[in-house]
Protein backbone atom coordinates (compact mmCIF):
# COMPACT_ATOMS: atom_id res chain seq x y z
CA UNK A 1 0.00 0.00 0.00
CA UNK A 2 1.00 3.17 -0.97
CA UNK A 3 2.10 5.73 1.90
CA UNK A 4 -0.14 8.58 1.75
CA UNK A 5 1.35 12.10 2.30
CA UNK A 6 0.85 15.72 3.18
CA UNK A 7 -1.17 17.94 0.76
CA UNK A 8 0.93 20.95 2.62
CA UNK A 9 3.68 21.02 5.20
CA UNK A 10 1.12 23.51 6.93
CA UNK A 11 -0.98 20.71 7.49
CA UNK A 12 2.03 18.59 9.11
CA UNK A 13 2.70 22.01 11.34
CA UNK A 14 -0.93 22.11 12.30
CA UNK A 15 -1.18 18.49 13.14
CA UNK A 16 2.31 18.98 15.27
CA UNK A 17 0.47 21.73 17.22
CA UNK A 18 -2.43 19.82 18.07
CA UNK A 19 -0.56 17.21 19.42
CA UNK A 20 2.10 19.32 21.70
CA UNK A 21 -1.13 22.14 22.80
CA UNK A 22 -3.24 19.81 24.92
CA UNK A 23 -5.59 20.41 28.16
CA UNK A 24 -2.13 20.17 30.36
CA UNK A 25 -1.65 23.64 28.96
CA UNK A 26 -4.97 24.63 29.98
CA UNK A 27 -5.01 23.42 33.75
CA UNK A 28 -1.65 22.95 34.65
CA UNK A 29 1.37 24.94 32.93
CA UNK A 30 -0.11 28.44 34.14
CA UNK A 31 -0.29 27.77 37.60
CA UNK A 32 2.83 25.86 37.71
CA UNK A 33 4.63 28.43 36.01
CA UNK A 34 3.31 31.54 38.41
CA UNK A 35 3.90 29.15 41.57
CA UNK A 36 7.64 28.31 40.60
CA UNK A 37 9.34 31.32 39.73
CA UNK A 38 7.40 33.47 37.10
CA UNK A 39 9.39 34.34 34.03
CA UNK A 40 12.31 32.49 35.81
CA UNK A 41 10.17 29.42 35.56
CA UNK A 42 9.71 30.17 31.94
CA UNK A 43 13.32 30.43 31.19
CA UNK A 44 14.05 27.48 32.57
CA UNK A 45 11.21 25.70 30.61
CA UNK A 46 12.67 27.54 27.47
CA UNK A 47 16.06 25.94 28.18
CA UNK A 48 14.33 22.32 28.67
CA UNK A 49 12.49 22.84 25.31
CA UNK A 50 16.02 23.75 23.60
CA UNK A 51 18.26 21.29 24.84
CA UNK A 52 15.32 18.16 25.37
CA UNK A 53 12.30 19.02 23.28
CA UNK A 54 13.46 19.91 20.44
CA UNK A 55 15.95 17.38 19.77
CA UNK A 56 13.25 14.83 20.64
CA UNK A 57 10.86 16.23 18.74
CA UNK A 58 13.31 16.35 15.48
CA UNK A 59 14.36 12.60 16.22
CA UNK A 60 11.38 11.18 16.50
CA UNK A 61 9.93 13.05 12.94
CA UNK A 62 13.02 12.11 12.04
CA UNK A 63 12.49 8.70 12.40
CA UNK A 64 9.31 8.59 10.80
CA UNK A 65 10.16 10.52 7.79
CA UNK A 66 13.17 8.08 7.39
CA UNK A 67 10.86 4.56 7.72
CA UNK A 68 8.09 6.36 6.27
CA UNK A 69 5.65 3.81 8.21
CA UNK A 70 3.48 3.50 11.09
CA UNK A 71 6.04 4.21 14.71
CA UNK A 72 6.60 0.13 15.14
CA UNK A 73 7.32 -0.59 11.53
CA UNK A 74 9.72 2.46 11.04
CA UNK A 75 12.01 1.88 13.85
CA UNK A 76 12.08 -1.81 12.38
CA UNK A 77 12.98 -0.37 9.12
CA UNK A 78 15.39 2.23 10.25
CA UNK A 79 16.96 -0.60 12.54
CA UNK A 80 17.50 -2.95 9.93
CA UNK A 81 18.73 -0.17 7.99
CA UNK A 82 21.45 1.06 10.46
CA UNK A 83 22.57 -2.85 10.96
CA UNK A 84 21.12 -3.48 14.17
CA UNK A 85 18.19 -5.55 15.96
CA UNK A 86 14.63 -5.37 14.78
CA UNK A 87 13.71 -5.42 18.44
CA UNK A 88 14.13 -1.83 18.88
CA UNK A 89 10.75 -1.74 17.67
CA UNK A 90 9.70 -2.38 21.32
CA UNK A 91 9.73 1.85 21.35
CA UNK A 92 7.27 1.75 18.34
CA UNK A 93 4.49 -0.44 20.82
CA UNK A 94 5.36 1.45 23.78
CA UNK A 95 4.19 4.09 22.02
CA UNK A 96 1.30 2.66 20.75
CA UNK A 97 0.07 1.73 24.23
CA UNK A 98 0.62 5.17 25.56
CA UNK A 99 -0.77 7.26 22.80
CA UNK A 100 -4.17 4.70 23.49
CA UNK A 101 -3.99 5.14 26.99
CA UNK A 102 -3.76 9.00 26.90
CA UNK A 103 -6.32 9.08 24.90
CA UNK A 104 -8.95 7.03 26.71
CA UNK A 105 -8.34 9.59 29.63
CA UNK A 106 -8.88 11.98 27.30
CA UNK A 107 -12.34 10.53 26.56
CA UNK A 108 -13.60 10.55 30.09
CA UNK A 109 -11.98 14.29 30.65
CA UNK A 110 -13.60 15.10 27.68
CA UNK A 111 -17.46 13.81 28.41
CA UNK A 112 -16.81 15.81 31.50
CA UNK A 113 -16.45 18.90 29.42
CA UNK A 114 -19.32 18.72 27.33
CA UNK A 115 -21.69 18.07 30.65
CA UNK A 116 -20.13 21.01 31.94
CA UNK A 117 -20.90 22.90 28.03
CA UNK A 118 -24.35 21.91 28.71
CA UNK A 119 -24.68 22.32 32.01
CA UNK A 120 -23.38 26.43 32.00
CA UNK A 121 -25.58 26.79 28.90
CA UNK A 122 -28.72 25.91 30.87
CA UNK A 123 -27.15 28.81 33.66
CA UNK A 124 -26.17 26.30 36.74
CA UNK A 125 -23.69 27.54 37.93
CA UNK A 126 -24.79 31.28 38.09
CA UNK A 127 -23.93 32.37 41.45
CA UNK A 128 -23.77 28.53 42.49
CA UNK A 129 -20.59 28.95 44.94
CA UNK A 130 -17.21 26.79 45.08
CA UNK A 131 -18.54 24.31 47.51
CA UNK A 132 -22.18 24.12 45.28
CA UNK A 133 -19.85 23.92 42.11
CA UNK A 134 -17.51 20.54 43.83
CA UNK A 135 -20.79 19.27 44.21
CA UNK A 136 -21.44 19.41 40.19
CA UNK A 137 -18.47 18.07 39.81
CA UNK A 138 -19.30 14.65 42.08
CA UNK A 139 -22.30 14.37 40.72
CA UNK A 140 -21.03 15.08 36.69
CA UNK A 141 -18.62 11.72 37.74
CA UNK A 142 -20.77 9.22 38.99
CA UNK A 143 -23.42 10.45 36.26
CA UNK A 144 -22.52 7.04 34.66
CA UNK A 145 -25.25 7.04 32.08
CA UNK A 146 -24.27 10.82 30.69
CA UNK A 147 -20.90 10.00 31.00
CA UNK A 148 -21.27 6.88 28.74
CA UNK A 149 -22.79 8.66 26.05
CA UNK A 150 -20.87 11.91 26.15
CA UNK A 151 -17.86 10.20 25.76
CA UNK A 152 -19.20 7.63 22.80
CA UNK A 153 -20.12 10.98 21.10
CA UNK A 154 -16.41 12.20 21.44
CA UNK A 155 -14.96 9.09 20.21
CA UNK A 156 -17.41 8.64 17.34
CA UNK A 157 -16.79 12.14 16.63
CA UNK A 158 -12.88 10.65 16.60
CA UNK A 159 -13.15 7.92 14.87
CA UNK A 160 -15.46 9.31 12.03
CA UNK A 161 -13.46 12.22 10.99
CA UNK A 162 -10.12 9.65 11.02
CA UNK A 163 -11.92 7.41 9.03
CA UNK A 164 -11.65 9.39 5.72
CA UNK A 165 -7.45 9.24 5.23
CA UNK A 166 -4.79 11.28 5.89
CA UNK A 167 -5.72 14.16 4.36
CA UNK A 168 -9.50 14.42 3.81
CA UNK A 169 -9.98 13.08 7.12
CA UNK A 170 -7.09 13.97 9.92
CA UNK A 171 -5.32 16.53 8.27
CA UNK A 172 -8.71 18.68 7.05
CA UNK A 173 -10.05 18.35 10.63
CA UNK A 174 -6.60 19.63 11.91
CA UNK A 175 -6.26 22.32 9.80
CA UNK A 176 -9.64 23.50 10.84
CA UNK A 177 -10.37 22.40 14.01
CA UNK A 178 -6.82 24.14 15.08
CA UNK A 179 -7.34 27.75 13.67
CA UNK A 180 -10.38 27.84 14.96
CA UNK A 181 -9.41 26.61 18.39
CA UNK A 182 -7.14 29.44 17.79
CA UNK A 183 -9.59 32.35 16.80
CA UNK A 184 -11.98 31.49 20.24
CA UNK A 185 -8.50 31.54 22.22
CA UNK A 186 -7.87 34.98 20.92
CA UNK A 187 -11.74 35.80 21.84
CA UNK A 188 -11.59 34.83 25.34
CA UNK A 189 -7.50 36.65 25.51
CA UNK A 190 -9.57 39.99 24.37
CA UNK A 191 -12.24 39.78 26.49
CA UNK A 192 -10.64 38.97 29.57
CA UNK A 193 -7.58 41.57 28.95
CA UNK A 194 -10.21 43.86 28.84
CA UNK A 195 -12.56 42.96 32.01
CA UNK A 196 -10.70 40.66 33.76
CA UNK A 197 -8.07 41.96 36.59
CA UNK A 198 -5.05 42.36 34.27
CA UNK A 199 -2.24 43.58 36.21
CA UNK A 200 -2.86 41.54 39.51
CA UNK A 201 -2.82 38.73 36.65
CA UNK A 202 0.19 39.81 34.98
CA UNK A 203 2.28 39.98 38.17
CA UNK A 204 0.84 36.56 39.62
CA UNK A 205 2.06 34.69 35.96
CA UNK A 206 4.85 36.77 35.29
CA UNK A 207 6.61 37.51 38.34
CA UNK A 208 10.61 36.93 38.75
CA UNK A 209 11.59 35.21 41.47
CA UNK A 210 14.36 33.10 41.10
CA UNK A 211 14.57 31.95 44.59
CA UNK A 212 11.76 29.44 43.69
CA UNK A 213 14.06 27.34 40.91
CA UNK A 214 14.55 24.53 43.62
CA UNK A 215 15.52 21.31 41.90
CA UNK A 216 11.71 20.50 42.06
CA UNK A 217 11.54 23.26 39.72
CA UNK A 218 13.77 21.88 37.48
CA UNK A 219 11.86 18.56 37.41
CA UNK A 220 8.79 20.45 36.98
CA UNK A 221 9.98 22.08 33.66
CA UNK A 222 11.46 19.03 32.10
CA UNK A 223 8.16 16.86 32.83
CA UNK A 224 6.07 20.16 31.09
CA UNK A 225 8.51 20.13 28.14
CA UNK A 226 8.62 15.93 27.80
CA UNK A 227 4.93 15.54 27.94
CA UNK A 228 3.49 18.54 26.12
CA UNK A 229 5.28 18.19 23.11
CA UNK A 230 3.88 14.92 22.42
CA UNK A 231 7.13 12.88 22.55
CA UNK A 232 7.28 9.23 23.14
CA UNK A 233 3.09 8.62 21.86
CA UNK A 234 4.56 7.56 18.32
CA UNK A 235 2.66 11.00 16.91
CA UNK A 236 5.06 12.96 15.93
CA UNK A 237 6.90 9.50 14.14
CA UNK A 238 3.35 8.72 12.40
CA UNK A 239 3.76 12.61 11.19
CA UNK A 240 6.87 12.62 10.10
CA UNK A 241 6.03 9.40 7.98
CA UNK A 242 3.25 11.58 6.12
CA UNK A 243 5.86 14.18 4.99
CA UNK A 244 6.94 14.88 1.86
CA UNK A 245 10.33 12.98 0.95
CA UNK A 246 12.54 16.62 0.41
CA UNK A 247 12.67 19.45 2.87
CA UNK A 248 13.94 20.69 6.48
CA UNK A 249 12.09 19.51 9.28
CA UNK A 250 13.92 21.44 12.50
CA UNK A 251 12.31 24.69 11.47
CA UNK A 252 8.70 23.66 11.54
CA UNK A 253 9.77 21.57 15.08
CA UNK A 254 11.60 24.28 16.55
CA UNK A 255 7.91 26.72 15.56
CA UNK A 256 5.32 23.95 16.84
CA UNK A 257 7.49 24.53 20.40
CA UNK A 258 7.74 28.22 20.42
CA UNK A 259 3.78 28.17 19.66
CA UNK A 260 2.94 25.82 21.91
CA UNK A 261 4.95 28.16 24.70
CA UNK A 262 3.14 31.44 23.32
CA UNK A 263 -0.58 29.70 23.62
CA UNK A 264 0.08 28.69 27.37
CA UNK A 265 0.80 32.00 28.02
CA UNK A 266 -2.10 33.94 26.65
CA UNK A 267 -4.01 30.72 28.29
CA UNK A 268 -2.84 31.63 31.57
CA UNK A 269 -3.34 35.31 30.47
CA UNK A 270 -7.66 33.67 29.63
CA UNK A 271 -7.76 32.42 33.44
CA UNK A 272 -5.81 34.39 35.76
CA UNK A 273 -7.90 37.54 35.04
CA UNK A 274 -11.43 36.02 35.13
CA UNK A 275 -10.44 33.69 38.66
CA UNK A 276 -9.14 37.11 40.08
CA UNK A 277 -12.07 38.80 39.30
CA UNK A 278 -14.43 36.46 41.64
CA UNK A 279 -11.36 36.54 44.12
CA UNK A 280 -10.87 33.30 43.55
CA UNK A 281 -7.31 31.74 43.72
CA UNK A 282 -5.81 30.57 41.26
CA UNK A 283 -5.50 26.64 41.37
CA UNK A 284 -4.73 23.83 38.81
CA UNK A 285 -5.96 20.54 37.52
CA UNK A 286 -9.52 19.10 37.74
CA UNK A 287 -10.18 22.04 40.18
CA UNK A 288 -9.70 24.62 38.03
CA UNK A 289 -11.75 23.43 35.31
CA UNK A 290 -14.70 21.68 37.22
CA UNK A 291 -14.64 23.70 40.18
CA UNK A 292 -12.75 26.97 40.30
CA UNK A 293 -13.31 28.53 36.55
CA UNK A 294 -17.37 27.66 36.59
CA UNK A 295 -17.83 29.19 39.90
CA UNK A 296 -15.73 32.02 38.15
CA UNK A 297 -18.32 32.43 35.16
CA UNK A 298 -21.30 32.33 37.32
CA UNK A 299 -20.28 35.15 39.32
CA UNK A 300 -19.59 37.37 35.95
CA UNK A 301 -22.06 39.32 34.02
CA UNK A 302 -22.46 37.27 30.92
CA UNK A 303 -20.05 34.84 32.42
CA UNK A 304 -22.71 32.26 31.43
CA UNK A 305 -22.03 32.90 27.54
CA UNK A 306 -17.97 33.34 28.01
CA UNK A 307 -18.22 30.10 29.95
CA UNK A 308 -20.03 28.65 27.00
CA UNK A 309 -17.02 29.74 24.77
CA UNK A 310 -14.49 28.71 27.00
CA UNK A 311 -15.43 25.27 27.05
CA UNK A 312 -15.97 25.28 23.25
CA UNK A 313 -12.10 25.84 23.25
CA UNK A 314 -11.76 22.93 25.41
CA UNK A 315 -13.89 20.90 23.28
CA UNK A 316 -11.96 22.05 20.30
CA UNK A 317 -8.21 21.69 21.81
CA UNK A 318 -9.30 18.06 23.10
CA UNK A 319 -10.37 17.06 19.54
CA UNK A 320 -7.58 17.83 17.99
CA UNK A 321 -5.14 16.30 20.40
CA UNK A 322 -7.34 12.69 20.26
CA UNK A 323 -7.25 13.03 16.42
CA UNK A 324 -3.11 12.86 16.75
CA UNK A 325 -3.24 10.15 19.62
CA UNK A 326 -5.41 7.83 18.01
CA UNK A 327 -3.43 8.28 14.42
CA UNK A 328 -0.36 5.60 14.85
CA UNK A 329 -2.96 3.05 16.32
CA UNK A 330 -4.79 3.56 13.20
CA UNK A 331 -1.52 3.44 10.98
CA UNK A 332 0.14 0.42 12.97
CA UNK A 333 -3.48 -1.41 12.71
CA UNK A 334 -4.14 -0.65 9.01
CA UNK A 335 -0.74 -2.15 7.76
CA UNK A 336 -0.74 -5.26 10.25
CA UNK A 337 -4.40 -6.22 10.97
CA UNK A 338 -6.93 -5.36 8.85
CA UNK A 339 -6.82 -4.14 5.24
CA UNK A 340 -8.31 -1.21 4.57
CA UNK A 341 -8.49 2.31 6.40
CA UNK A 342 -11.79 2.47 7.74
CA UNK A 343 -11.48 -1.33 9.04
CA UNK A 344 -8.41 -0.25 10.96
CA UNK A 345 -10.19 3.36 12.50
CA UNK A 346 -13.43 1.37 13.89
CA UNK A 347 -11.35 -1.74 15.61
CA UNK A 348 -9.18 0.86 17.04
CA UNK A 349 -12.12 3.04 18.25
CA UNK A 350 -14.21 0.03 19.52
CA UNK A 351 -11.44 -1.07 21.46
CA UNK A 352 -10.52 2.21 23.07
CA UNK A 353 -14.41 2.73 23.64
CA UNK A 354 -14.25 -1.01 25.46
CA UNK A 355 -11.48 0.48 28.00
CA UNK A 356 -12.90 4.28 28.15
CA UNK A 357 -16.35 2.36 29.25
CA UNK A 358 -14.21 0.62 31.92
CA UNK A 359 -12.57 3.98 33.54
CA UNK A 360 -16.16 5.36 34.10
CA UNK A 361 -16.55 2.41 36.46
CA UNK A 362 -15.76 3.44 39.94
CA UNK A 363 -13.12 0.51 40.30
CA UNK A 364 -12.42 -2.30 42.43
CA UNK A 365 -11.63 -3.06 45.79
CA UNK A 366 -7.77 -5.12 45.08
CA UNK A 367 -5.86 -5.57 48.40
CA UNK A 368 -7.31 -2.73 50.89
CA UNK A 369 -7.28 -0.12 48.73
CA UNK A 370 -9.35 0.80 45.63
CA UNK A 371 -7.68 0.82 42.34
CA UNK A 372 -9.34 2.98 39.50
CA UNK A 373 -8.39 2.16 35.67
CA UNK A 374 -8.27 6.20 35.19
CA UNK A 375 -5.59 6.58 37.76
CA UNK A 376 -3.68 2.98 36.81
CA UNK A 377 -3.50 4.08 32.96
CA UNK A 378 -2.36 7.52 33.94
CA UNK A 379 0.13 6.44 36.59
CA UNK A 380 1.58 4.14 34.47
CA UNK A 381 1.84 5.99 31.43
CA UNK A 382 3.24 9.44 33.02
CA UNK A 383 5.66 7.33 35.63
CA UNK A 384 6.73 4.73 33.45
CA UNK A 385 6.07 4.63 29.91
CA UNK A 386 6.63 7.87 28.81
CA UNK A 387 9.85 7.97 30.39
CA UNK A 388 11.08 4.88 29.40
CA UNK A 389 10.50 5.67 25.62
CA UNK A 390 11.47 9.11 25.71
CA UNK A 391 14.99 7.85 26.75
CA UNK A 392 14.96 4.78 24.22
CA UNK A 393 14.61 6.93 21.59
CA UNK A 394 17.39 9.42 22.80
CA UNK A 395 19.05 6.12 22.68
CA UNK A 396 18.40 4.69 19.26
CA UNK A 397 18.67 7.99 17.90
CA UNK A 398 21.43 9.21 18.98
CA UNK A 399 23.44 6.04 19.07
CA UNK A 400 22.12 3.25 16.95
CA UNK A 401 20.01 5.17 14.23
CA UNK A 402 23.24 5.34 11.26
CA UNK A 403 24.27 8.79 10.81
CA UNK A 404 23.88 9.08 7.10
CA UNK A 405 19.98 8.39 7.65
CA UNK A 406 19.53 10.95 9.30
CA UNK A 407 21.80 13.81 8.50
CA UNK A 408 19.57 14.50 5.49
CA UNK A 409 17.25 15.57 7.35
CA UNK A 410 18.93 18.48 9.68
CA UNK A 411 21.43 19.29 7.33
CA UNK A 412 19.59 21.79 5.54
CA UNK A 413 19.50 23.82 8.19
CA UNK A 414 23.31 23.63 8.53
CA UNK A 415 26.45 21.36 9.85
CA UNK A 416 26.38 23.28 13.53
CA UNK A 417 22.70 22.47 13.98
CA UNK A 418 23.41 18.45 13.02
CA UNK A 419 26.55 18.53 15.47
CA UNK A 420 24.36 20.12 18.57
CA UNK A 421 21.81 18.02 17.66
CA UNK A 422 24.07 14.72 18.04
CA UNK A 423 25.60 16.46 21.13
CA UNK A 424 22.17 16.85 22.83
CA UNK A 425 20.45 13.64 21.90
CA UNK A 426 23.53 11.73 22.58
CA UNK A 427 24.34 13.14 26.23
CA UNK A 428 22.16 15.59 27.67
CA UNK A 429 18.55 13.84 27.23
CA UNK A 430 19.59 10.44 28.24
CA UNK A 431 21.15 12.03 30.88
CA UNK A 432 17.90 14.14 31.72
CA UNK A 433 15.36 11.04 31.09
CA UNK A 434 17.82 8.60 33.31
CA UNK A 435 17.66 11.21 36.35
CA UNK A 436 13.60 11.21 35.76
CA UNK A 437 13.17 7.93 36.09
CA UNK A 438 15.35 7.16 39.01
CA UNK A 439 13.27 9.67 40.53
CA UNK A 440 9.70 8.46 39.57
CA UNK A 441 11.52 5.04 40.99
CA UNK A 442 11.95 6.79 44.73
CA UNK A 443 8.22 7.91 43.62
CA UNK A 444 6.70 4.60 43.19
CA UNK A 445 8.29 3.14 46.14
CA UNK A 446 7.77 6.01 48.37
CA UNK A 447 3.76 5.17 47.38
CA UNK A 448 4.22 1.23 47.96
CA UNK A 449 5.75 1.90 51.31
CA UNK A 450 2.76 4.29 52.02
CA UNK A 451 0.59 1.36 51.26
CA UNK A 452 1.94 -1.48 53.63
CA UNK A 453 2.14 0.92 56.60
CA UNK A 454 -1.01 1.57 55.95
Amino acid sequence: MEQPVWGSRWVFFFAATAGAVGLGNIWQFPMVMAENGGIAFLLLYLLCIIVMGVPMMLSEVAVGHIGRANPVAAIKSTAVRSGASRHWSIIGYLGLFAGLSIFVMLTVVAGWVISYLLEIYQGTFIDIGRSNAQLVFEQTKTNVSNQLLYQSMFIFSVVFILGFGINKGLGRGITSLVPFSIVVLVFLLYHSLTYGNLYPAIEYLFNYDIKKLTFGAFVLAFEQAFYTLSIGVGSLMVLGAYLPKRGSIGLIVFSVALVDILISGAIGLVIVPILMSSQIAPVSGFDLLFVALPSAFGDMLNGQYLGVMFFIFVILTALSSALVLLEPCIAWCSERVTNGRWSAVILVGFVAWLISLACVQQGSDISGFKLQLFNLLDFATAKVILPLAGLLVAVYAGWILKPALVRDEITNTGMFWLYLWYFLIRFVAPSLFILILVLNQLDIDSILLFFLVQ
